[in-house]
Parts: structure tokens; sequence; C-alpha cells
């Protein structure tokens, strides 16, 4: 019985020194790998940009969390060469606590972040090398954009990231946030006063249809996004989404009449439009309405512009400016 014990208490002794031998070693080969990431291989180091995402604009204090589809991450270094990539499906909500980890060596970085563009209307470059690439193309047949109804782009870009050089100072994982910012535009265009909306069409023309991954539209033919006009009690109604609203690439809103070619109205849809308005903020606004009223000339279906509202507010009348 004695010498049962004796055994039982001899192997409980050898587990013992055999875990603490165990646990010995594995704490000499992390001292060892902290030491070679320190002072020799900085290939052994993982360190990089730990990044947050969230959506504000500058006329609301609130920060919001878009719902995306998907993340695509680009690390660039100072002179704008790609350092790291990802791309990350998500389907959901961001939130407050949700982080993507990239990976970089030392230096100047930033992170380019886009969601919404891995969806049929866009066609993507396979190939980025550096910042001012293209990124993606809308998909279009005989220069008109397929449908972006019910898409929403966003873009953002970090600060500039300091990382020090991991054989120096070892392993470290900079933290830092990224503002999205929506790239995608909707206009409601009502007009009032036709007689039917068979008989007309309304879209847009824009050289937007490409964008780079800083965010810049890419040269670009002219392009045109159409919608299917509504007919209902007396208004013709076209819903439009098209991409980044800025000056210098010719946006311009037309109504026409297909039955004899005529356009109704032809105008800059900035210059003429959206910024008579002076409640529009295009850092902060992406949903427009536009109304037109209209009279029937000779009541014979010749119609003409008399007022036109953006957002309910009167920027052009027939007595005034479209004489």
């Amino acid at each position: 019985m004695n010498g049962q014990m004796q055994k039982s208490e001899s192997r409980k002794l050898y587990a013992d020194r055999s875990w603490f031998f165990f646990s010995f070693l594995l704490s000499a080969f992390a001292l060892l790998a902290l030491n070679s990431c320190i002072y020799e291989n900085m290939e052994d180091c993982r360190q990089g940009i730990d990044v947050r995402f969230y959506s504000k604009t500058p006329c609301n204090p609130d920060t919001v969390y878009p719902q995306v589809n998907n993340l695509r991450l680009f690390v660039f270094d100072r002179n704008g060469q790609l350092v790291s990539y990802k791309k990350e499906d998500r389907g959901d909500m961001l939130y407050s606590g949700y982080k993507q980890t990239m990976m970089a060596g030392n230096g100047l970085f930033t992170v380019v972040a886009w969601t919404g563009v891995d969806i049929d209307p866009f066609l993507r470059e396979k190939e980025i090398v550096t910042k001012n690439n293209l990124l993606f193309r809308i998909q279009r047949t005989a220069q008109q954009s397929v449908s972006l109804d019910g898409k929403r782009v966003y873009f953002g870009e970090s600060p500039m990231i300091f990382l020090p050089d991991p054989a120096e100072y070892g392993s470290l994982f900079e933290s830092t946030a990224i503002n999205l910012q929506e790239m995608t535009n909707r206009i409601r265009v009502q007009i009032e006063g036709l007689s039917k909306a068979d008989d007309y069409e309304v879209f847009i023309e824009s050289a937007n249809g490409s964008m780079n991954v800083d965010g810049s539209i890419a040269t670009d033919e002219m392009i045109r996004y159409t919608a299917q006009p509504v007919f209902t009690e007396g208004v013709l109604e076209a819903n439009l989404t098209f991409l980044k609203l800025t000056t210098g690439y010719n946006t311009t809103l037309v109504v026409k009449d297909k039955r004899n070619n005529r356009e109704l109205y032809r105008g800059d849809l900035l210059g003429t439009l959206l910024l008579k308005n002076p409640g529009v903020n295009l850092a902060c606004d992406h949903d427009f309405t536009i109304r037109f009223a209209t009279k029937d000339q000779c009541e014979c279906g010749t119609y003409m512009i008399m007022e036109i509202w953006v957002n309910n507010w009167l920027v052009h009348s027939y007595d005034t400016d479209l004489k």
C-alpha cells in the first residue's frame, strides 16, 4: 500500500516537474522571439494599424454607422504606393466597436476605405498600385449607365499615421478612425402640369462615371443616368441616383419631350439648380427634390417652364429668370 502511494507521489512530482520545465521552455522561446523581433529580424514583428469607422457630416453633430455590404481597405505609404490591402464582406451595420487591422512596416501611412463598390453596377479594377489608380467604372451601354437605384457608396481616408521601426521599438499597432462620406446622390424630379408621362424622359448627363482610389473622379466619357418616369395625380416624377456631385464635370439635368425631340429643360445641376438654394450643402446633403411647374402655352401640348423649386426653395421663375 505504501509502495503504491510512493509511486503515485513520484508520478505526480514528475508531472509537476515536467509542466514546470515545459512552461520554462515556452517562456524562453517567447523571450527569444521578442529579442529577435527587437534586435535581429523585423519580419518577426507584426505591426500595423487598427482602423475603426464612422460617418459624420459638418451639418450634424451625431455620429452614424451606415449599412454596408463590404469594405475595401488600402494602406498607402507617404508616396501613395500601396502597402497592404484587404477586402471584407459584411452585409450588416458598422458599429462603434468594430475595427479592422491592416499590416504595415515603419514610416508614414494613410488608410483608404470604400464600401458599396463590390456590386453589379460597378466594374472594378483588379490591379491597384498607387492611390490615384482607377478603382471602378459604372457599367454602361451606349453611354447609358445601368441603374444605381438603391445603391450607396461611401469613401473615407484616415489621417496620416506614423509607425516606428519595429527592429528598434518592437511590435506596435496604432489606432485610427475613418469618417466614411457618401459618394452617391439621389434626386427626385417632379413636373407639374404635363398631360401624361409617356411623352417625356428625364435624365442626368455627367462625366463622373469612374472614380479613383483616392476618392477623386477619374477621366471618363459623358454618361447618362436615367429613370422611368411615373405619372400620378397630374405630376410626372422620376427618381435618379448618380455618383459624386462636384463642379467641373458638366453635370446637367434634362427634361425632354420624346414626341418632337424637344428639350423642355436643360440646365447645370449645380450652378443653375441645387446651389441656387442657400440651404444646400453638398458636404451634408445627398437627397434633393427639384420641382418644375409648367404651363401649356397654347393649349396644344406645347409646355413651358414657369417655376423651378429646389427642396421647396424657389430658384427660378418665368417672370424673372427664364424670359
